[in-house]
C-alpha cells in the first residue's frame, strides 16, 4: 500500500459519514415500561478466535408486536480478565451508524486500532461488542444490492459532491433508485429501523446479560443511540461514556427545509478543522504544502471546479482528479490526525501537477483511489447509515432542498457545505415508514452522571453538540484540546479519564482539559 494512503479503519473513527439520530416513541411504549424481559446468552467461542466468545439475541422486529416476527442480535464478548474483580458488562456501540461494533472490537483485539480504555477496563469488565438489528453480523441486515459487484457498480459515475445542475439532477434521479432498491431487497424491516428501536433492543440485551443497569461506551451516533436510551429508561443507566457527541435533539429536528448537516453543524466543523490543518501546515517544519503559500489551497480548489485535472499514469492509463475526488479526500482524512500527512502529500502533489509537475505521480495515486476508494456515494455504509438516519430525521422530500442547502451554506462553510449535505440526500426519496421514533423530551434524570468527552476541533461531532448535551443530561464533560473524531483515538488522556469513571466512578473535575497526543506537523 503506498505510503500516502494510510489505513482507512483507523482514519475514518465513528463514521465516513458521522450524522444519525433519533425520534417520538410511541406513547404506550413510553409510560408504564415494565422490567425489559429476555433469555439469557448462551456464548460460545468464536469461529477463529477462542479469546472471544459470541452469542446471538433474538428480539421482536416490532416492540408492539412482541409475539410477532424476530431478528437476531449479534454479540461477542471479551471476557474479564480478572474475574473475580468483575464490575459487570461493558457494552459498545462503534456509531456509524452502520459499522459493525463486532468487527471494531475484533481490530482492537488483533493490536490493529488502540482500545479506547486501559488495561483496567478490560480486568473487570466483560467488554460486549453488538452489532445492532440491521447491521454488520445482525440477521437479517439492511441489504439494497444482489450482489457486492452490483453495490459497486450502482454509483459508478456518480460524484459525491455535485457541482453542476446536471449533476445535481443525476444525483436526484440516483436517490431515488438507491432507495427503492433499498425497499425491495430490505423489505419490512426498513419500517423497524430507528434510533428507538436499537434502544429498546439495548435493555434487552442488558436484561439477557443479568445486568440491572446499562454500562455503555458509545462513540459518535453511539452517543445519540445512549442518550436516547438515557431518555426512555433512566432508571436503568449505568456507568456511560460518550465520545464525541451526535447529539439527536440538535439532529431530529429542524427548520423546513434544513438538512442534517446544518443542523448539527458538520460542514462548518469541518472547515474549523481544515483551518487548524492549513494553520498548523504553516506554522509547522514537515508540512510541504505551505512553501506554495496561504492562498494555494483556495486556488487549487477553484481550478478543479472549473475544470478537472486529465491526468496519464506511466503505464499510460488516463484518469482524472476531480473537485469532488479531492475534496472527499480531505474531508475524510481530516477524522484522524495521523492521516494528515496524507492530506499534505495529496495537495502538494495537485498543487504542483496544476502548474505542470508530478503529474505522472499525482495520476498514480488518482488511479488508486479509483479502484480502492472511487468517489461514489453508495459505498457499503450507506444502505444502515440511510435506514437508521432517514427514518430518525424530519427531512424534506423535495430532492432540491439538498442543493439550496448546500448552496445556502457554501457561504459560510466553502467546499464542505455540499459534501456534508449531500450524506443525507437519499432521504429525500427514502421509502420507509418507522414505526416508532423518539424526538425528546431529553430532559430525564438519572441517577449517575455520564461522562461526555469531545475534541475541541471535531470535523464529524463538533463540541457544540457535546456541551448542549452537557446541560440537558446528567453528565461532566471532558473536552480535548486536539483534532479529528473519535476523542480517544488521539488522547491517552480521555482514555485514561474513561478508564478513571469506568473502574471507580471518579469524573474529572469540572473545567478539566486533555491535551491531545501530538501536534501535527510539529
Amino acid at each position: 500500500m503506498p505510503h500516502w494512503f494510510g489505513t482507512v479503519g483507523s482514519m475514518i473513527g465513528g463514521r465516513y459519514r458521522a450524522f444519525a439520530v433519533v425520534g417520538l416513541a410511541v406513547s404506550a411504549l413510553l409510560s408504564g415500561v415494565a422490567p425489559a424481559q429476555a433469555n439469557s446468552l448462551s456464548w460460545k467461542d468464536c469461529a477463529g478466535n477462542a479469546d472471544l466468545k459470541c452469542a446471538s439475541l433474538e428480539v421482536p422486529m416490532d416492540h408492539a408486536d412482541p409475539n410477532g416476527p424476530r431478528v437476531a442480535l449479534a454479540l461477542v464478548k471479551a471476557p474479564a480478565r480478572k474475574p473475580a474483580e468483575r464490575l459487570g458488562s461493558l457494552v459498545v456501540n462503534r456509531g456509524g451508524p452502520g459499522f459493525s461494533t463486532i468487527q471494531y472490537l475484533e481490530l482492537i483485539k488483533a493490536k490493529q486500532l488502540a482500545a479506547p480504555w486501559d488495561d483496567r477496563v478490560w480486568d473487570r469488565y466483560d467488554v460486549i461488542a453488538l452489532d445492532q438489528r440491521g447491521v454488520g453480523k445482525a440477521v437479517p441486515a439492511v441489504k439494497c444490492f444482489a450482489t457486492p459487484e452490483a453495490a459497486a457498480a450502482f454509483g459508478a459515475g456518480v460524484p459525491t459532491i455535485p457541482v453542476s445542475p446536471s449533476e445535481v439532477m443525476k444525483r436526484a434521479a440516483k436517490d431515488a433508485e438507491f432507495a427503492a432498491e433499498c425497499r425491495e431487497h430490505t423489505g419490512k424491516l426498513l419500517d423497524h429501523l430507528s434510533t428507538a428501536v436499537v434502544a429498546r433492543d439495548l435493555d434487552l440485551v442488558r436484561a439477557a446479560l443479568g445486568e440491572l443497569r446499562l454500562n455503555f461506551l458509545g462513540q459518535s451516533y453511539g452517543v445519540a443511540l445512549g442518550t436516547v436510551y438515557a431518555n426512555l429508561f433512566p432508571a436503568r443507566v449505568g456507568s456511560f461514556v460518550l465520545d464525541s457527541v451526535l447529539n439527536p435533539a440538535s439532529t431530529t429536528k429542524g427548520p423546513i427545509g434544513s438538512v442534517p448537516s446544518e443542523r448539527i453543524g458538520s460542514d462548518t466543523s469541518t472547515r474549523d478543522t481544515m483551518r487548524e490543518f492549513l494553520r498548523l501546515c504553516a506554522q509547522g517544519k514537515a508540512c510541504q504544502f505551505a512553501k506554495h503559500g496561504p492562498r494555494a489551497y483556495d486556488e487549487l480548489l477553484a481550478k478543479l471546479r472549473a475544470k478537472p485535472l486529465a491526468l496519464t499514469t506511466p503505464e499510460g492509463k488516463k484518469v482524472s482528479l476531480t473537485y469532488s475526488k479531492l475534496v472527499v479526500y480531505v474531508g475524510g482524512r481530516l477524522y484522524q490526525t495521523n492521516a494528515w500527512s496524507t492530506i499534505d502529500y495529496m495537495l502538494d502533489l495537485t498543487h504542483r501537477a496544476l502548474a505542470g509537475e508530478a503529474g505522472a505521480d499525482l495520476a498514480q495515486v488518482v488511479s488508486y483511489l479509483d479502484e480502492y476508494e472511487p468517489d461514489n456515494p453508495y459505498n457499503e455504509l450507506t444502505p444502515a447509515y440511510s435506514a437508521f438516519t432517514c427514518n430518525d430525521d424530519d427531512t424534506s422530500k423535495f430532492a432540491l432542498a439538498w442543493w439550496a442547502a448546500a448552496e445556502r451554506r457554501e457561504r459560510i462553510a466553502p467546499h464542505f457545505a455540499t459534501l456534508r449535505a449531500y450524506e443525507t440526500s437519499q432521504c429525500a426519496s427514502w421509502q420507509a415508514k418507522p414505526k416508532e421514533r423518539y424526538t425528546g423530551p431529553w430532559t430525564a434524570k438519572t441517577e449517575k452522571p455520564a461522562l461526555i468527552i469531545n475534541n475541541r476541533f471535531d470535523p464529524a461531532t463538533p463540541l457544540a453538540g457535546a456541551v448542549e448535551l452537557s446541560r440537558t443530561l446528567n453528565s461532566r464533560l471532558l473536552i480535548s484540546e486536539g483534532w479529528g473524531h473519535i476523542t480517544a483515538q488521539q488522547s491517552t488522556c480521555a482514555i485514561a479519564a474513561t478508564s478513571d469513571y469506568l473502574t471507580t466512578g471518579a469524573l474529572p473535575k469540572p473545567g478539566t482539559t486533555c491535551k491531545p497526543n501530538a501536534v501535527p506537523f510539529s
